[in-house]
């Protein structure tokens, strides 16, 4: 019974395991700054028609801000700057609204009326 016994043959599957290498691959992953508004247009706008005390201005440097740092793939820094852009644009649309309103108003009823 001890003759019929077969000598071990080494696996050709373990063989090619050893001689095979692992490829890796590497991908980069960066944040998607694609969602950021950077409410560029309307600050131009700001700046040239309704730039009440500078605000469209200080807007426009925000909103320059935010694409800088789009490219730089600062998403945090890009979305702080994005919200003070949007708050110097929301302040400056409306007083200069404001103002156009009380302009209308008085040019309407001046004041020698009363």
């Amino acid at each position: 019974k001890g003759a019929s016994l077969r000598p071990a043959v080494p696996c050709k599957h373990s063989v090619e395991k050893k001689t095979m290498t692992n490829p890796t691959t590497v991908i980069e992953i960066y944040p998607d700054t694609t969602e950021v508004n950077d409410y560029y247009l309307w600050s131009i706008f700001n700046f040239v028609y309704l730039n009440f005390c500078c605000l469209g201005f200080i807007a426009l440097a925000y909103s320059l801000k935010v694409r800088d740092k789009k490219l730089l793939n600062d998403l945090n820094g890009a979305v702080e700057d994005a919200k003070t852009a949007r708050l110097f644009n929301i302040t400056s649309s409306a007083l200069a609204t404001f103002c156009i309103i009380l302009i209308f108003i008085f040019l309407r009823y001046p004041l020698t009326d009363y």
